[in-house]
């Protein structure tokens, strides 16, 4: 199986690299997340990602909370 070394658990160096605070990614804003709730059916999650993505957003809440801040603006067609 090749080279293994023997790390106790959570101490694997590639792990511990990983980590950038006990906090998790850094803040982009200056107030923290909070955990929300939204229903939403599979069509419309489908397209939440697919929008993400063609705005450059690197998640479904990226693309929300720039939506909510007005930095992505929605245009209402016809």
């Amino acid at each position: 199986m090749g080279n293994q070394d023997n790390y106790q658990k959570g101490k694997h160096p590639n792990s511990l690299a990983n980590l950038t605070s006990h906090e998790g990614r850094p803040q982009q804003y200056k107030s923290k997340k909070e955990r929300r709730s939204v229903s939403v059916t599979p069509e419309g999650w489908e397209g939440i990602g697919k929008l993400a993505e063609q705005y450059g957003c690197s998640s479904k809440s990226e693309l929300l909370e720039k939506l909510g801040r007005g930095i992505i603006k929605l245009q209402v067609s016809a």
